[in-house]
Parts: structure tokens; C-alpha cells; sequence
């Protein structure tokens, strides 16, 4: 299809030339009336074809709507950078809004923009770096402010309250609460082994979000969340327990690939024994412990 878009696009370039030089100015409007009639046909068979391989469910009265927009825009060198910025501009409220489970206020964003770029003074490179060191501390506590990380803390402060009642789980002064199954023999995990584990994590409603499957999985105890780490090292080989980590020693406000902002969690965890050096990992890591 692209190919004959090419060539369609080709083609209009020759006739126009043909036109010009043969007729002029003042050509007929009635043969430029067919020709953009013939030409909408095939452009938006073309193009109805690509939107819907695409996406099956697409609006297409949206996608015309942006198609007009541009097709119809000021195509001046300045106008068409600043579109080209703009676009930029729509990726990052895109993804600032499913980070924070929350919109950026675009006011607020163009009001601050336009005042940066219109100063006639560049900002010096301490500058900038000073702005961006303060962007993470900012987007986290904009995350940590998201309805969802707010309902998800409420909802694992109950559980853990409920928990409290249940005399078989332990509390640990940092707050994760776990049951032991089976104890096991020897002595405790340091944070500097690689511990080879079974495992299954669950929401706080029972459904499974990750499991080790049929063979254990060597983790790194530096690398893991804190919640996870802190519990192999109270365990020793052939333990067992169930744990429950609270959000902040789990993914935090950020969460993580199906894992929702400040979600407390449960883990079910069988500790096999030290993997030694020789052994190589039989999959990836656990996803690594979020970002301080």
C-alpha cells in the first residue's frame, strides 16, 4: 500500500507539471475537481486500510480530525518545529498521566514553557541540571498524591490491621508482617547470597501476579525489593513462610509492570540453599527494587 501511496504521490507531482505547462495558471477547475476527488478515494482507501490494521477499535472520526488538522495547518518551517515540539510535548502528558495515575496541569505546564522560551538569555548548564535533579522528587510525591497510590495504602493499612489479630504472623520493626510454614535447618541468608527460591506473589485480593514456576529462581538480595530481601534473610534452607510486604518495601508509588502504585503484597516463599558461583541463572531477576 505504501508503495502505491508513492506512486500516487508521484504521479499528482507530474500532472501538476503537465498542467502548468500546458495550460497554465488558469487551468480547468472541473479536470482539478476529478483529480481530487480520484485522489481522496485512493488516499483514504489507502489510509482507511492502515488505520484499521493498526487498530481495529480506532475512531475513525478522530483519526480524520487529526488528518484535517494537519493536512489543512500552516506548513511555515516555524510553525511546523513548534508541531513537531508539540508532539513531544503530548508523549510526556501521555506518560506523566499513566505514571501518576493523574493529568499534568497543561496550564500550568504552557504557562511556565512559554516564560523558559521566550527569555532571551539561555539557561546556563548548572541551571538545567539543578531543574532536572528536582523532577524525581517531584514526580514521586506526585505519584504518592495519584487516587490509586492513596486507595491501595488505605487498602494494605486495613489488611495489615487485620493481620494483627492473626496470632501466627510476626511483625518486623520495618513492617512486613509473614507466617512461618516450615522453619528449616542451618543458618540465616546474608544480604550478599544469591538465594535460590520458590516462589508465588499475589494480590491482596488472591490473584497471582508472578510465581517461579517449575524450577527455583537465584536472587541477588541487594537487588530485590526490600520487603522480599528482608524476609530471606529471617529464613533459613528449607524454609517456608508467607509474607506480606506493605507498598513502601515493595514497588512504592511508582509500582510496576502490572503491580499498582503503593500495593502491599503477598508472597508465598520456599528457600532451597545458596547458589553457588558455578551455577548459572535458569531466568532473569525478580524486577529490581524501585528507585530511591
Amino acid at each position: 500500500m505504501k508503495k502505491i501511496l508513492a506512486i500516487a504521490a508521484a504521479g499528482l507531482l507530474t500532472v501538476g507539471f503537465v498542467g502548468c505547462n500546458s495550460k497554465g495558471a488558469s487551468g480547468s477547475s472541473e479536470a482539478m475537481d476529478s483529480l481530487s476527488m480520484a485522489f481522496g478515494d485512493l488516499y483514504g482507501a489507502g489510509m482507511g486500510q492502515q488505520l484499521r490494521g493498526m487498530d481495529s477499535t480506532i475512531n475513525m472520526e478522530q483519526a480524520l480530525k487529526g488528518m484535517e488538522y494537519i493536512a489543512n495547518a500552516d506548513t511555515s518551517k516555524n510553525f511546523m518545529a513548534g508541531l513537531q515540539m508539540g508532539m513531544q510535548i503530548a508523549q510526556l502528558y501521555a506518560g506523566i498521566e499513566q505514571q501518576c495515575g493523574m493529568p499534568i496541569n497543561k496550564s500550568l505546564f504552557m504557562k511556565h514553557l512559554r516564560e523558559a522560551i521566550m527569555k532571551t538569555t539561555p539557561m546556563g548548564q548548572e541551571d538545567m541540571m539543578a531543574l532536572q535533579s528536582k523532577i524525581e522528587p517531584l514526580l514521586n510525591k506526585a505519584m504518592e498524591q495519584s487516587p490509586k497510590a492513596i486507595a491501595n495504602k488505605k487498602a494494605g493499612e486495613e489488611y495489615m490491621a487485620k493481620l494483627k489479630n492473626d496470632k501466627s504472623y510476626t511483625f518486623t520493626k520495618s513492617g512486613i508482617a509473614y507466617k512461618v510454614i516450615e522453619a528449616g535447618e542451618g543458618k540465616n541468608f546474608s544480604d550478599s547470597d544469591v538465594v535460590k527460591v520458590n516462589y508465588v506473589g499475589r494480590h491482596l485480593n488472591g490473584e497471582e501476579f508472578d510465581k517461579s514456576g517449575e524450577n527455583p529462581v537465584p536472587f541477588n538480595l541487594k537487588q530485590v525489593i526490600p520487603g522480599f530481601s528482608e524476609m530471606i534473610q529471617l529464613m533459613k534452607p528449607g524454609s517456608k513462610v508467607t509474607v506480606v510486604i506493605p507498598g513502601e518495601l515493595a514497588y512504592g508509588p511508582q509500582g510496576n509492570r502490572g503491580i499498582e502504585p503503593n500495593e502491599t503484597l503477598i508472597f508465598d516463599i520456599e528457600t532451597l540453599g545458596v547458589q553457588e558461583k558455578s551455577e548459572q541463572p535458569k531466568r532473569p531477576q525478580m524486577p529490581p527494587r524501585p528507585a530511591k
